[in-house]
């Protein structure tokens, strides 16, 4: 499932307002431009400052080594069998790698294999240290025996963008963004993929892993079987956790995921998480698919849960649990679930106008993890209050669109049709 293409409904998302070549860091004006996430992102404006141009894995592999501050790589279409890991440490700022169209599929990076130890130079598909402001755009990694893309702040990491990325089978965290000294502040992700083509290689895997990370930005992405062997519980899709703060996680698909979205994990640290919205996301999780909790809150203060869709298929008791007593000050509002919104260990929040009753009958193919709603779901449609931090829906259409807001992640319209669903969106 993926959002609707009613252009004239959409409007494009805040830029993230970073310095340098601004060209990278804005999406286009024109309310067009927003078309369905998850590699089918709107395109990013032209590439500004200093093009260097490659076309094999050598050349790539140079342009790297010699990247300079507002250098952008321009990969051509093809599979690049990579010889190392591409190492960004070279002190520079407003940098980019990107496929040099607007595909994600057209320029793969290819690693020794998610199981493979003998990986040699190649542990990480793209590996981010001392640099600021970097944009990886527009292509495929996949089959690295660590992770696709590594952050690392104690050697200067800060403000990357990931946007229409596909990352397929990691040995671990798809991004990984570890803390020394700190952690990895104001990064996004957007109109991604991570997914594993049947599980993963062990339980120690997420789709987005941050550590001590301000202000980050998780949206439109689609995140697909992010779950371990049999016998074992994979770590959350996304997981925000270790003193991170601040953290928007919006508009976002995940599908057979064992676990979805965490902010905050440690039971033995108060303060694991603090703020940010988790708004507008679909989970959805098939009967035959063994998992955990849809939402968890752990141990984060004044953290606000809004108008998601979860269904779980009868997969565990709970769609959202907060935890803790760390958590405090929470809302918990208008979620739309077929699973209870549970309260444990001593956190403490509000909870209102959420409907945890839902059917697969209510959706317009829940079977294949299509969530829209139908019109005859009178329990969600006009039944939330008008939410200051919800003011569109997963589609980014804007709300209401009936006498009130409807609950859930979906804004119903009575023109609404099922969408499209590109031929490379399979449930799996």
């Amino acid at each position: 499932m993926l959002p609707r293409t009613q252009a004239a409904a959409h409007r494009s998302l805040a830029t993230l307002g970073l310095i340098g070549l601004a060209l990278h860091w804005a999406l286009a004006a024109d309310a067009s431009a927003v078309q369905s996430s998850a590699c089918s992102a709107p395109p990013l404006p032209a590439p500004g400052g200093n093009l260097v141009a490659v076309s094999t894995e050598s050349q790539l592999q140079a342009a790297v080594q010699s990247l300079t501050s507002g250098t952008t790589i321009l990969i051509q279409p093809g599979t690049y069998l990579l010889t190392s890991t591409l190492w960004i440490t070279r002190d520079v700022q407003d940098v980019a790698i990107r496929g040099s169209t607007n595909s994600c599929d057209d320029v793969v990076l290819v690693g020794r294999g998610m199981s493979n130890a003998s990986y040699g130079d190649v542990p990480h598909g793209i590996f981010i240290g001392n640099a600021r402001r970097v944009l990886i755009a527009n292509l495929t990694i996949r089959d690295v025996y660590y992770h696709p893309i590594q952050l690392d702040p104690g050697a200067g990491a800060q403000a990357p963008r990931i946007y229409n990325v596909r990352l397929v089978d990691a040995g671990e965290q798809f991004i990984k963004s570890s803390f020394n000294n700190g952690g990895v502040n104001d990064g996004a992700v957007e109109y991604s993929v991570m997914e594993y083509t049947t599980t993963a290689r062990s339980w120690y895997t997420n789709g987005v892993d941050v550590h001590q990370g301000a202000n980050w930005i998780v949206r439109h992405n689609l995140f697909r079987n992010i779950r371990a062997p049999a016998g074992e519980l994979a770590g959350p899709a996304i997981l925000m956790w270790n003193r991170s703060r601040n953290t928007i996680v919006e508009g976002n698909l995940l599908l057979n995921c064992q676990v979805g979205i965490a902010l905050g994990l440690d039971a033995s640290r108060a303060d694991d998480h603090t703020g940010g919205v988790v708004r507008n996301n679909i989970v959805h999780r098939t009967g035959a698919q063994s998992g955990d909790v849809g939402i968890t809150i752990n141990n984060s203060a004044a953290t606000k849960v809004l108008n998601n869709t979860l269904v779980l298929s009868g997969t565990y008791p709970n769609a959202i649990e907060y935890r803790f007593a760390g958590t405090t000050g929470v809302e918990i509002r208008f979620n739309l679930a077929d699973a209870a919104i549970q309260q444990r260990d001593g956190a403490a929040g509000v909870v209102s106008g959420n409907v945890a009753t839902a059917r697969p009958s209510w959706f317009i193919d829940a079977a294949s993890g299509d969530l829209h709603l139908k019109a005859t779901v009178t329990a969600a449609i006009d039944r939330a209050a008008p939410h200051p931090d919800v003011t569109r829906d997963y589609d980014q259409e804007v709300r209401p669109a009936g006498t009130a807001p409807d609950i859930g992640a979906d804004e119903f319209r009575p023109a609404d049709v099922s969408p499209t669903v590109p031929m490379n969106l399979i449930v799996r």
